[in-house]
């Protein structure tokens, strides 16, 4: 939507398995699934035939998957297909939304994980490790085709009135879950900030990776208290069986591997963002986080009136 309302951009090719539902004027849908083995010759030809000259690759799964081998299929495998087009089709930049998630959530993290930082991922958890193939292949890319700007954003848990993705799930209920014993350090990025450094990646020129977080940090209690939630702590050793269980038996939207970022701080730095993107985020990571707690009230009380006799 936001592309379509700025005069910068002249035209928008929409890749998906379905129309989009913010199609306007300037928007052409193209559907692909890039589960086919064909994903990158088909992709490649509108990219031609289209002239474009940003591809922004956002088609990244926002829960883990109880189908992992076709999230896999999808994720990694699908963005090679991706940058075989890009190549192939010799766009002008290719901008990739990728997650501070890659980092993993480990008890050895330092204060503030820099871009430098090792993507160490979490092993246990196939979601995560995809997010580090993703950015492999788009690492390969700018290795093989040097005359291609690469960008990629790895935002931090991201959070507003209108998005949906398991962190947000996670908080939506009244009773929450904490591992017994830890307290790690929170950020957040709201939803709109979030778009803001993704237009800004597509019509400025910033090659190379950068953090998009929210100033400030928060302990995982205070969040809670913010959202006048109610922990329930678990201890780790039970808690990673069970939530792996519940899981599996889909009755969560995380697996027990997940734990771990509500365990261990993985708090990212930001200064490359400010300074050197020149990006500055208008919420503060508390900002963005009450932004998402307010709207869960008016959205309980619509809910309440639905299922009311």
């Amino acid at each position: 939507r936001s592309l379509e309302d700025d005069p910068r951009c002249e035209h928008i090719v929409a890749f998906d398995i379905r129309p989009p539902l913010s199609s306007g004027r300037k928007t052409r849908f193209s559907r692909l699934d890039l589960t086919d083995p064909s994903a990158d010759e088909q992709m490649a030809k509108v990219l031609i035939a289209e002239q474009v000259d940003v591809l922004v690759h956002t088609a990244l799964l926002a829960y883990p998957s109880h189908s992992s081998s076709w999230a896999h299929e999808l994720e990694a495998i699908g963005s090679l297909y991706v940058m075989n087009a890009a190549a192939s089709a010799k766009v002008r930049k290719v901008v990739l939304t990728s997650s501070t998630a890659v980092y993993g959530a480990h008890s050895s993290n330092p204060a503030f994980l820099s871009e430098e930082h090792a993507l160490l991922g979490m092993k246990a958890s196939r979601w995560v490790m995809d997010r580090v193939a993703v950015e492999k292949e788009l690492a390969r890319l700018k290795r093989d085709c040097p005359q291609i700007i690469t960008t990629s954003l790895r935002f931090c848990m991201t959070v507003g009135p209108t998005i949906r993705n398991f962190y947000t799930k996670l908080l939506t209920p009244q009773f929450v879950p904490a591992v017994l014993g830890y307290d790690p350090l929170m950020q957040y990025l709201h939803e709109d900030d979030a778009i803001r450094a993704l237009l800004k990646a597509v019509h400025e020129d910033h090659p190379g990776v950068y953090n998009i977080v929210g100033d400030g940090v928060l302990y995982y209690a205070d969040v809670l208290r913010l959202g006048g939630k109610i922990a329930v702590p678990v201890p780790h050793f039970i808690g990673y069986p069970a939530a792996h269980l519940l899981f599996n038996v889909q009755l969560s939207v995380v697996p027990g591997s997940f734990l771990n970022f509500f365990r261990f701080s993985w708090v990212a730095d930001g200064a490359k963002m400010r300074n050197k993107m020149g990006f500055l985020p208008q919420y503060t990571s508390r900002g963005a986080l009450m932004s998402f707690f307010d709207s869960l009230q008016p959205r309980a009380a619509s809910h309440s009136t639905e299922v009311a006799p």
